[in-house]
């Protein structure tokens, strides 16, 4: 206690603590490295000369969903990275829809017409539902591909596109790099969506705030200021090589390691980094559906 008072006195603020009640969003980062875009603000540093892999393991991920069978699982995301690069990713899904809703989130690249149809096989095998996020930045193509390379807008469209065919109800997730109104990015994909007679609602659009990496935007996160309901870290976790994480923005940082395995990964989660300041400014789930 006396410590305590002493920090207090010298002007600094113990970060709000988050605990986590239940396991509800189980999130698997089925690889870091590996994608076949080079989006400029991606949060993850990659090698400029050569293509790493390091995916997770099919055994790591049936150990993990054997052991929340207790847990209560509402949705299983799975991301990277991109994680259709990854080796074993149809039997990966495969398993994911055995135990709960299973939402990917890729950058739609992989998702021609034969590809879609073969995901609704899968998805019609099973009694949960797979629901495919597809990243943009923005509705304006050029803008976009400013961001995430010349001619993504156009295969994320194609496969924004695919899904729908096949009876898909994809959601169009968008980074905030632009700082654009909901309202203009949901009229504007809108309108986009209507060339192809995809009437999309509210819940088609997910925005994800833009994690700037300038130490410059931390500031000190006050306990009251905080709605811990809407934070990604009160209802889940993510699976990496390297162990669980509190949260897929802080996946493979040191201070949001919680653990090797799901079992005796630790409940609480110290809002003490840049990131979680942006994400508790965000007020509402960074990552989950926001209907989790």
């Amino acid at each position: 206690m006396q410590k305590l008072e002493e920090t207090a006195k010298k002007g600094f603020m113990l970060s709000p603590i988050v605990e986590m009640e239940e396991l509800n969003n189980l999130f698997f980062e089925l690889t870091n490295k590996s994608c076949n875009l080079k989006c400029t603000h991606c949060y993850i540093e990659k090698s400029a000369y050569k293509k790493e892999k390091d995916f997770l393991g099919i055994d790591k991920i049936k150990q993990t969903l054997i052991a929340c069978k207790k847990e209560k699982i509402k949705s299983i995301y799975l991301t990277g990275g991109e994680p259709m690069t990854h080796p074993d990713f149809n039997s990966i899904l495969r398993m994911c829809l055995k135990i709960s809703n299973t939402t990917v989130l890729t950058n739609g690249t992989f998702i021609n017409d034969k590809k879609a149809r073969f995901l609704r096989k899968i998805d019609d095998e099973s009694d949960f539902e797979t629901i495919y996020r597809i990243s943009f930045e923005h509705f304006n193509e050029q803008k976009n591909d400013q961001i995430r390379g010349r001619g993504s807008f156009r295969k994320a469209l194609f496969a924004l596109q695919n899904l729908y065919k096949y009876d898909f109800n994809p959601i169009i997730t968008v980074t905030d790099y632009y700082k654009e109104r909901r309202e203009v990015l949901f009229e504007g994909f809108r309108e986009l969506c209507r060339k192809f007679d995809f009437e999309i609602g509210q819940i088609n659009l997910k925005i994800i705030p833009y994690f700037d990496s300038n130490p410059q935007t931390f500031k000190q996160i006050e306990e009251e200021s905080v709605n811990k309901d809407n934070l990604d870290c009160k209802n889940s976790r993510i699976v990496s090589a390297k162990g669980i994480f509190s949260c897929p923005i802080l996946c493979n940082d040191f201070r949001a390691r919680s653990g090797y395995s799901i079992e005796n990964c630790s409940k609480k989660i110290h809002l003490d980094t840049e990131k979680c300041y942006i994400c508790a400014k965000h007020n509402t789930k960074a990552f989950a559906n926001d209907w989790m």
